[in-house]
Parts: structure tokens; C-alpha cells; sequence
């Protein structure tokens, strides 16, 4: 029998000296997001629209719109007339204007908002004052024909809100 240079002798192989296994790597730390937040502070006093694409906390007084990609924070000291337009809201001052919240809105104990929520996810806390109409999407009325839209500020009918009470909500 012909050896191609391998040791017949029946010695366990060495192992491979590669890349280190997860498991015996020394653990590492994952890489750090710098999340940037700017701070408006409480002297701020602000007209017009204002956009940002990094999360905020509003201490001071803006009137006038808010648009924005991320999340915004009305301050205990802060105030906005207007409406906010963002990912994320959170509302520990006083808004007087429409909330509309891509992801969530959230009016804590010392909130006060005077206006409309729009959100897919809405928390109000105990204590926290709210004056006007929420708006919650559902996720399978994309699949619904929409019912006609009724004008803002529009009140219903004696006769369509007795009729929306007796209504049995789907799937009941």
C-alpha cells in the first residue's frame, strides 16, 4: 500500500488554528449608536415650523407647527400651539393643536393637550389632562371599504349616534 505522506498512526488531528469560535472569543461590547437629542430650553420662545430628524425635548414655547422623523418630548415646562407631526410623542407640558404619532403618544400625569390624538398606539396617564378626540388606525381596515368621511367639526345626528351605540362592534 502506498503512502501519500499521510502518518498512518492513529493519532487524533490537531485542530485547525483559524478564526477564534464564538464561544472563546472574549466577550465585546456591541457597537454604541450615538443617539443625538437636542434640548430646547425653558427661554426658548419660537413662531413658525419647525423640522428636525433628531429626537428633541421642548422645554421652552413654540407656536406654530412641528414636523418630525423621530421621537419629540414636551417638557414639563414646555408649551406648543400648533400641531406635531413625529415618530414618537410624549407630552409632559401643555399642547394646544393635533398630536399625530407614526408609532405612539404618550400624555403623562403632568401633560395637558387640548387637541386631537392620531396614533396607532395612544397612553393617557391618570391625572393628565385631555380635551378633544382620539384616533387609534386599524391595522385590518386597510382590507375595509372606508366609510365616507364626515366634514371636521361636523357633530352626528340624534339619530347616527343612537344608531353607532346600538351597533354590535365586528366579530361580536
Amino acid at each position: 500500500m502506498r503512502n501519500f505522506g499521510f502518518d498512518q498512526r492513529s493519532e487524533a488531528p490537531e485542530p485547525m488554528r483559524t478564526q477564534p469560535t464564538f464561544g472563546s472569543a472574549p466577550a465585546q461590547p456591541a457597537p454604541q449608536v450615538e443617539r443625538k437629542v437636542a434640548i430646547l430650553g425653558p427661554t426658548l420662545r419660537f413662531k413658525g415650523e419647525l423640522s428636525a430628524e433628531e429626537d428633541f425635548i421642548l422645554q421652552g414655547r413654540i407656536e406654530g407647527s412641528i414636523n418630525h422623523t423621530q421621537s419629540v418630548t414636551i417638557g414639563t415646562d414646555g408649551s406648543v400651539l400648533g400641531n406635531i407631526n413625529a415618530r414618537v410623542i410624549t407630552v409632559d407640558g401643555t399642547v394646544e393643536g393635533d398630536l399625530h404619532g407614526n408609532e405612539s403618544v404618550l400624555v403623562h400625569a403632568t401633560g395637558r393637550v387640548s387637541g386631537n390624538i392620531f396614533a396607532p398606539r395612544i397612553g393617557i396617564v391618570e391625572g393628565a389632562f385631555f380635551n378633544g378626540r382620539i384616533e387609534m388606525p386599524d391595522p385590518k381596515a386597510s382590507s375595509r371599504p372606508s366609510a365616507p368621511q364626515r366634514p371636521a367639526g361636523v357633530p352626528l345626528s340624534a339619530e347616527e349616534t343612537e344608531r353607532m351605540l346600538a351597533a354590535k362592534p365586528p366579530g361580536h
